[in-house]
């Protein structure tokens, strides 16, 4: 029996990331969750984004003279994307927190002695998907909206600034994504890792923005919706591209912290 066993666990360490990718590639799409999910985002993105377009462009005949000058037809499409900034994180902390809820976490780490393994596929498989679909739910939503505008300026990709905002707010949300992976691996219950999530995402800028100081800058809400998803920057607020390194920092952070307490905590 002993010698059984060595011998499984000498096979499972043989194992490289690449095989531990397409299992988790096979899990991930294997969960109804998963596709529900993304389904979810796709539908309110466009749709919320289209409508906030069209609202947006019926009321631009009755704008002032200041707001005219902030126009951002970008910012009013991308605008739609919000939901996701739930929809995608919650997706990431289900990843990891499901499988402790339903125990299979220990056959992971069974076939897979070398965690830090698990973690790293979890996270590749879940950028790539991520990202590809924040991506397309983006664009579709940002054409859809511009042809509903009606009567106000438009955007087009090819004007300065639109293509970045495009390309970093899907990137932005697969940050978060990932946020909510490292908090899933760090709580490992699903329904505190997701209070977890909101309680840091949402709750405490609202508690920053009633303190002194300029800390709510950094609130990843606020650098989703008038940093990376904006072309007109409002005053005050953190770089796009600073806002994204900003957003690197959480994830790197949430990751790390999990990283370490995947390896040295039981299943």
């Amino acid at each position: 029996m002993t010698t059984a066993i060595l011998a499984q666990a000498r096979s499972a360490d043989r194992y490289g990331l690449a095989d531990v990718v397409r299992s988790e590639w096979t899990k991930f799409f294997s969960l109804r969750s998963t596709r529900w999910t993304l389904a979810a985002f796709a539908v309110t993105g466009v749709a919320l984004g289209t409508l906030i377009s069209a609202l947006t462009g019926h009321a631009w005949a009755h704008l002032s003279a200041q707001s005219r000058a902030n126009w951002d037809p970008t910012n009013n499409t991308l605008a739609g994307l919000i939901p996701g900034y739930l929809l995608i994180p919650m997706l990431g902390v289900l990843m990891m927190s499901s499988e402790y809820t339903s125990n299979a976490i220990r056959s992971t780490l069974a076939a897979v002695p070398r965690r830090h393994l698990v973690l790293a596929a979890k996270v590749l498989v879940f950028a790539a998907v991520a990202f590809a679909v924040d991506e397309v739910v983006t664009l579709v939503a940002f054409f859809a909206g511009q042809a509903v505008m009606g009567s106000a300026p438009h955007a087009t990709i090819g004007q300065p600034g639109v293509l970045r905002a495009l390309v970093l707010s899907g990137a932005f949300l697969v940050l978060m994504g990932l946020l909510g992976i490292g908090i899933g691996t760090i709580v490992r219950r699903s329904a505190w890792a997701v209070a977890a999530y909101a309680g840091i995402v949402l709750v405490l800028p609202m508690i920053l923005i009633a303190l002194p100081g300029h800390a709510w800058r950094f609130g990843p809400l606020l650098i989703l919706g008038n940093s990376e998803g904006a072309v007109k920057i409002l005053p005050g607020i953190l770089s796009p591209w600073a806002g994204f390194a900003v957003g690197v920092l959480y994830a790197a952070a949430a990751l790390a912290i999990g990283a370490t307490l995947l390896v040295r905590r039981d299943a």
